[in-house]
C-alpha cells in the first residue's frame, strides 16, 4: 500500500464473528470484479465490464420501477431485454449490497439473489462459498434504507461501477490499495444513499473502514473515544480517527473490541434511563390466554397451577439477562417475525422473567370470565411439546370467578386491550375486591367464526337469525358494515358481535376527517434518539399491530372495528391496502417497504367490522371501491331488527311498553329514513327516572331534528315533535283517529 502516513494494521471489524466470512467475499467482488472485471459466481468469466454496466444503466438506472407488483415483480419486467451477462452482474451487485446487513435474513438473500440469476436464459447457481457468506447473518444492521431504498442503492452501485470501471487499468488497482482515494472517488458520485457507500467502503477496505454505515454513530463513538486513543486533536476526518482510535484501542486491550457490547457501548450510547425490578411492591400483571396458537390455555393453567408464555423460537436462556441483552437475543431468534412482534416480544419476555414476583396477582380472562391467581415461584424454561408454554410460572389460582360483563369498566378496559403481559398494578384494589367473589366457570366454547347462539341474541335483545346471517356474511367475506341513523346500536352491536366471535382479540378505531393513512397502518413519527437527536421512526397503526398478531396466531379471528367509517376520506386512509380487502390470498407492496422485502398480505383471519351514520352521509355517496368490498347490513328504526330492540329491553327491564309506543309515533311522522330515531336513546335507566323521559326528548331527540329541518321555515319542530305533541297524536292514533284537528287542546 502507498505510504500515505496511516497505520492499516487494524484488528477487522469489531470482533464479529462473522465478519471473515462477508469481508472474504466482499474483497472478491471489489478486486476480481470491480478491479479486474471478472465474476464472484463464475470465476474466470469477464462478468463487470463496461458494456454490461451500460445494459444495466439503460435497463434499470434509466427505467426505473416500471410495473406494479414487489421489486422482483418489477425486476423482471427492467430486465426482460438485458443480457445474460448483465443479469449474472445484477445478481453480483444484489449480492454486494446485502451480503454485510444482518436486517435481512439470509435464507432470504440466497432465495433472492436465485430469483435474479432465474431471469436469465443462461441461469447460473450460486457457488457454496457464496451461499455460505450470504447466510452467515451479516455484521451491521444496515437500517430502514436497506429495506426501503435498495433501487436507489443498486442504482448508486452500478453508476460508481462505472466511474471507476472507464479509469485505466493502473489507475484502478492503485485505487485498490489506498482507501482514501478510493473513498474520494465514491464520494464524487452523486448519492442520497450515504449507508451504502459506506458499506462499499468497508468491503473495500475492511481493515480500514469500521461495519458502521451511521454517520451520527461513527461521529458518536470517535468523540467518546478520542480523549483516552486519540494523541491529536480529532479532524474533520471521521474515518482517519475512527481507524487510529480503533488501532489504539485493540492494541491498549490486547485484541478486538465491539462498540456496541458493553463495556464499550456504555462509552459513546446514551442510556436510556432504567431500574431494576423489585419485588419489594406486589404488582398485578394480566396474562393472555385465550387464544395462544388457537387453543384456550386458560383451562390448562387453572388444572395445573401455571401460567405461560409460549415463547416458541427464544433459545435456552443460561442466567439473568438485562433487557438490552434479551433484545439482542429475540431479534436473532425472531428475526422472521416483524419489528413490532419482535418490540413485544422482548417487552413481554423480559416483563415474564425478571418483573413478575411470587406473591403477584394475576388476571386473565376466558370465555367471557376473568380468573384470578397469585404467583407462587420463579420463571422457568421448559421445552413445551406443543410450543404454547415454554415459559412457565406457578399460580395458585382462586376459585373465585367473575362474569367479564360484570367486570368494572377500568378493569374491563385493560383486560380486553394491550399486549400479552400487562401491568395493571394500579387497579389492584379493585382486583383484590373481585378476588372474593365465586362464580361457576362456563363451558368451552368453540374457535374461529362460531355460530350465533340464542344467548347472545337475547344479550343484544335482537333475532338470532339475524345475528346468523352476520356470521355468514363474514365466513364468506370478513369485511361488513352496519349502517343506519343515529341511536341504533350500530358500534354497540359491532362491539358485542366482535367481543362474541374473537373474544380479546379486538381493537377499535374511529375516522375523521383528519385520519390518515399513517394513523391508521404506518407511518414515520419523530423520535428521540441518543443525545436528545431528534429523528424518525416507523410506527405501527391499529391495523398493522392486529395484521402482525394475526399473522403470529393464524387459528384465532381478530377483529378491527371502525367506527364512523364514512367520515374519512377512504382512499387516503386505505391507500394500497384497498387491493387486499378484496384479494387476500395476495400480496403487495407498502408505501414505506414490506418486511425484509417480504409483500405484505392481509390475512384471512382479520375482520374488518364498521359502523356507518347515514344521516352523516348516504350509502350512495361512500365510493364504489368500498361498497364492492364490504356487504352492508342496514339498521333502521322501522326494520328489521331495530324495531324491535326497545321493546325487547322494555320488557326484560320490566317497563311500560309506552315508550316504544311514543318512538314508533315518533318515527312515522319523518319522512326520511336516514333520519329516523334509533332506540338506544331510551335504552337507559335515566329515562324511567322522574322527568326523565322529558329531558332525554329535549336534550337528545329534538335537536336531531332541528338538524334535519334547517332551514325549512314551514316546520316547527317543538310543537311538531316535542314529547308532549307526540303523546297526543299517540293519544289519537290509539284512538282510531290520526287527524291531529281533532285533539283537544
Amino acid at each position: 500500500m502507498p505510504d500515505n502516513g496511516l497505520d492499516n494494521t487494524q484488528a477487522p471489524s469489531l470482533n464479529r464473528k462473522t465478519a471473515p466470512t462477508v469481508e472474504a467475499i466482499g474483497r472478491r467482488l471489489i478486486v476480481d470484479g470491480l478491479g479486474k472485471g471478472g465474476s464472484l459466481i463464475t470465476p474466470g468469466r469477464m462478468i463487470w465490464t463496461e458494456d454490461n454496466l451500460a445494459e444495466l444503466n439503460r435497463d434499470f438506472v434509466q427505467r426505473p420501477d416500471i410495473g406494479g407488483g414487489t421489486f422482483f415483480d418489477k425486476l423482471a419486467g427492467q430486465l426482460a431485454d438485458s443480457s445474460p451477462d448483465a443479469i449474472q452482474l445484477f445478481a453480483e451487485l444484489y449480492t454486494m449490497n446485502v451480503l454485510p446487513i444482518v436486517n435481512l435474513s439470509g435464507p432470504l438473500k440466497i432465495e433472492q439473489a436465485n430469483t435474479i440469476l432465474a431471469l436469465s436464459e443462461r441461469p447460473v447457481h450460486l457457488p457454496a462459498d457464496v451461499e455460505h457468506a450470504l447466510s452467515s447473518g451479516g455484521v451491521y444492521h444496515g437500517g430502514q434504507a436497506f429495506n426501503n431504498y435498495r433501487w436507489k442503492q443498486i442504482n448508486y452501485l452500478i453508476e460508481f461501477a462505472q466511474v471507476f470501471r472507464a479509469l485505466p487499468s493502473e489507475r484502478r488497482m492503485g485505487l485498490l490499495d489506498d482507501p482514501l482515494e478510493f473513498r474520494a472517488l465514491a464520494q464524487s458520485v452523486e448519492t442520497g444513499q450515504i449507508a451504502q457507500r459506506q458499506s462499499l467502503l468497508y468491503l473495500a477496505f475492511p481493515d480500514f473502514f469500521l461495519p458502521i454505515v451511521s454517520i451520527n454513530q461513527r461521529r458518536q463513538i470517535r468523540d467518546a473515544f478520542a480523549t483516552d486513543y486519540l494523541s491529536h486533536s480529532t479532524t474533520d476526518d471521521v474515518d482517519v480517527d475512527l481507524h487510529t482510535i480503533y488501532d489504539n484501542l485493540v492494541e491498549a486491550h490486547g485484541g478486538p473490541v465491539d462498540f456496541y457490547v458493553s463495556p464499550w457501548v456504555e462509552k459513546w450510547k446514551d442510556p436510556a434511563p432504567t431500574a431494576e425490578p423489585t419485588d419489594d411492591v406486589t404488582h398485578a400483571w394480566k396474562v393472555y390466554g385465550s387464544n395462544v396458537a388457537g387453543i384456550d390455555m386458560v383451562p390448562i393453567w387453572r388444572r395445573k397451577g401455571s401460567v405461560s408464555l409460549a415463547a416458541k423460537f427464544l433459545r435456552q436462556l443460561d442466567s439473568e439477562l438485562t433487557q438490552d441483552e434479551l433484545r439482542a437475543i429475540v431479534a436473532e431468534d425472531y428475526r422472521s417475525s416483524p419489528y413490532t412482534i419482535r418490540q413485544e416480544k422482548t417487552h413481554e419476555l423480559y416483563t415474564f422473567l425478571s418483573r413478575i414476583h411470587p406473591g403477584d396477582l394475576v388476571v386473565t380472562v376466558s370465555q367471557g370470565r376473568a380468573y384470578f391467581g397469585t404467583v407462587t415461584g420463579e420463571a422457568e424454561q421448559i421445552a413445551s411439546s406443543d410450543g404454547r408454554s415454554n415459559l412457565r410460572r406457578s399460580v395458585t389460582w382462586e376459585t373465585h370467578n367473575v362474569p367479564s360483563v360484570n367486570l368494572p369498566m377500568e378493569i374491563s378496559a385493560v383486560l380486553t386491550t394491550g399486549g400479552d403481559v400487562v401491568d395493571i398494578t394500579e387497579q389492584i384494589d379493585t382486583i383484590r375486591e373481585l378476588m372474593g367473589q365465586r362464580e361457576d366457570s362456563p363451558p368451552a366454547t368453540k374457535l374461529n367464526l362460531r355460530d350465533a347462539d340464542a344467548e347472545l341474541a337475547e344479550q343484544l335483545n335482537v333475532p338470532q337469525a339475524w345475528l346468523q346471517e352476520c356470521v355468514e356474511l363474514l365466513r364468506d367475506r370478513p369485511q361488513l358494515i352496519f349502517y343506519g341513523p343515529p341511536g341504533t346500536g350500530k358500534t354497540y352491536l359491532a362491539k358485542a358481535l366482535a367481543h362474541y366471535l374473537a373474544g380479546e382479540n379486538v381493537k377499535l378505531v374511529q375516522f375523521h376527517p383528519a385520519y390518515s393513512y399513517e394513523d391508521f397502518f404506518e407511518g414515520y413519527r419523530p423520535a428521540q434518539g441518543s443525545g436528545g437527536q431528534v429523528g424518525f421512526e416507523l410506527r405501527p397503526g391499529p391495523l398493522r399491530r392486529i395484521v402482525d398478531k394475526a399473522n403470529e396466531n393464524p387459528s384465532a379471528a381478530y377483529v378491527l372495528i371502525i367506527d364512523e367509517i364514512n367520515r374519512g376520506n377512504l382512499a387516503k386512509i386505505f391507500g394500497e391496502l384497498y387491493f387486499l380487502l378484496e384479494y387476500r390470498s395476495e400480496g403487495i407492496d407498502l408505501l414505506y417497504g414490506s418486511d425484509d422485502g417480504k409483500p405484505f398480505v392481509l390475512p384471512r383471519n382479520v375482520i374488518l367490522l364498521g359502523t356507518m351514520n347515514t344521516a352523516d352521509r348516504s350509502i350512495a355517496l361512500v365510493d364504489a371501491a368500498m361498497r364492492r368490498r364490504f356487504a352492508f347490513l342496514p339498521l333502521h328504526p322501522s326494520e328489521e331488527p331495530t324495531n324491535k330492540v326497545l321493546r325487547r329491553w322494555l320488557h326484560e327491564k320490566g317497563h311500560s311498553p309506552h315508550v316504544a309506543d311514543l318512538l314508533d309515533e315518533l318515527n312515522k311522522r319523518i319522512p326520511d329514513d336516514d333520519f329516523k330515531i334509533g332506540p338506544s336513546y331510551f335504552m337507559r335507566e335515566s329515562v324511567f327516572a322522574p322527568g326523565g323521559l322529558d329531558r332525554a326528548w329535549r336534550t337528545s331527540i329534538l335537536p336531531l331534528l332541528e338538524e334535519f329541518h334547517y332551514g325549512d321555515p314551514g316546520v316547527d319542530v317543538r310543537a311538531d315533535y316535542g314529547l308532549a305533541a307526540i303523546e297526543k297524536k299517540f293519544a289519537a292514533s290509539s284512538a282510531g283517529n290520526d287527524d291531529d284537528t281533532y285533539l283537544p287542546d
